[in-house]
C-alpha cells in the first residue's frame, strides 16, 4: 500500500467509488461512505474507512486489491460490517507510524 494514501487523500474521494477485485469473482463496485480520524499523535497516524457495496455479493474479511481512478491500486485489510438497508458496510482501519520528516 502506498505511503502517501492517508486520510486527506481518501476524503478528497468521499462518495467515489472503489472497485475491489475478489479471487475468482467479478470486481465489485463499492462507495466510500465515511472517513474518521482518530486522535491525532506526531507518531502514529490513525483513521478508519466505511464502504458500502451490494449486499450480494459480499466478501469476508481479508485483504484485498482496491482500485480507484484517482488514487491507483492498492491492497487493503477490509472488515464486513454487516448489511443494512443499503447494502452491505465494511471498515478499513489504518494505524501505523508516521514517517520521519527528511
Amino acid at each position: 500500500m502506498s505511503k502517501n494514501l492517508n486520510s486527506r487523500s481518501f476524503c478528497e474521494h468521499l462518495h467515489s467509488t472503489f472497485q475491489v477485485r475478489i479471487p475468482g469473482a467479478a470486481s465489485l463496485p463499492l462507495e466510500l461512505i465515511e472517513v474518521s480520524d482518530k486522535e491525532q499523535s506526531p507518531k502514529v497516524e490513525q483513521f478508519s474507512l466505511i464502504f458500502r457495496g451490494p449486499l450480494t455479493p459480499h466478501f469476508a474479511q481479508g485483504t484485498y486489491t482496491f482500485q480507484h481512478e484517482k488514487l491507483g491500486e492498492f491492497d487493503l485489510f477490509a472488515v464486513p460490517l454487516g448489511p443494512d438497508p443499503a447494502g452491505m458496510s465494511y471498515q478499513v482501519v489504518f494505524n501505523r507510524l508516521r514517517q520521519p520528516l527528511r
